[in-house]
């Protein structure tokens, strides 16, 4: 029986135009209605997954910045992470040689060292603006500790660097491709899995009692702790294939929860 959901957020439960569709929405709802616990995990800001489970009017978990931070639904706060300083700097330093927007994140804010029109499309996605900070390197360290650097630009870029960081780094950061174009690197054993693993704990709940949805690279870790993983249509192969369940939606998801993998339950009731 599953007892806890754990949904991520942009390409599953939250479309690009920052909005989730109602029968999404509706099939959350009656999740929680019929006694299953939820989370959100995301690469996105803590703040902003706030501003997502507005919208769906329920409190939930919450595991942000790739597994970075960690929060109950009653705001105790289980873990948080951040980079070691001149490791951030080395790596910033690094991803600014690229033909790349690089953006340095702590706990609830985006940095950027320039704002050019490229920035602009960007902030269309975003809950909260870019904050401006020139000379970002001597801020890394002093004013800001970084949880999550990412950098976005053409796949190939992308692929490129991720092996490159991994030679160089690979001891101390794990790295993520979120998104197509987007390349999170994060502090080494920061994942969606570990965080899952930690919150599960936590909450007493078992692997085969939590289902998992996603549709990105940064999900797989989540998809290796359940049996009961479900990936979105549009993902990647290699994504594709780490899952159980290969849905369109999130609400087809729930569906086959409450009708196929929790129905005895529901049936004794």
């Amino acid at each position: 029986m599953i007892k806890l959901i754990v949904s991520d957020l942009d390409g599953t439960l939250l479309g690009f135009d920052k909005k989730i569709k109602e029968e999404d929405k509706r099939a959350i709802q009656l999740a929680i209605e019929n006694g299953i616990d939820f989370a959100v995990a995301s690469g996105r800001m803590d703040i902003e997954i706030l501003e997502v489970l507005k919208e769906i009017e329920q409190k939930a978990h919450r595991v942000s910045q790739n597994g970075a931070y960690i929060y109950t639904k009653t705001d105790v706060s289980l873990h948080s992470a951040a980079f070691e300083p001149d490791i951030a700097r080395q790596i910033y330093k690094e991803a600014k040689q690229l033909e790349a927007i690089v953006l340095v994140c702590n706990e609830n804010t985006n940095f950027i060292e320039e704002m050019n029109e490229h920035v602009s499309e960007l902030q269309k996605r975003l809950f909260y603006g870019l904050c401006e900070v020139p000379n970002m390197s001597g801020t890394i360290g002093a004013d800001i500790l970084p949880s999550k650097i990412t950098v976005l630009a053409e796949n190939e870029v992308i692929t490129s660097f991720q092996q490159q960081i991994m030679e160089r780094f690979g001891d101390v950061v794990d790295t993520f491709i979120s998104e197509p174009r987007c390349l999170d690197i994060m502090p080494k054993n920061i994942s969606k899995g570990n965080a899952l693993r930690s919150l599960m704990n936590h909450l007493d709940v078992q692997p085969e009692e939590t289902a998992c949805f996603g549709d990105a690279f940064n999900d797989i870790p989540m998809f290796r702790l359940t049996p009961y993983s479900f990936v979105m249509s549009h993902a990647h192969p290699d994504v594709k294939k780490e899952a159980r369940y290969i849905v369109d939606s999130v609400s087809e998801a729930v569906q086959i929860i409450l009708t196929e993998i929790n129905q005895p339950n529901l049936t004794q009731k």
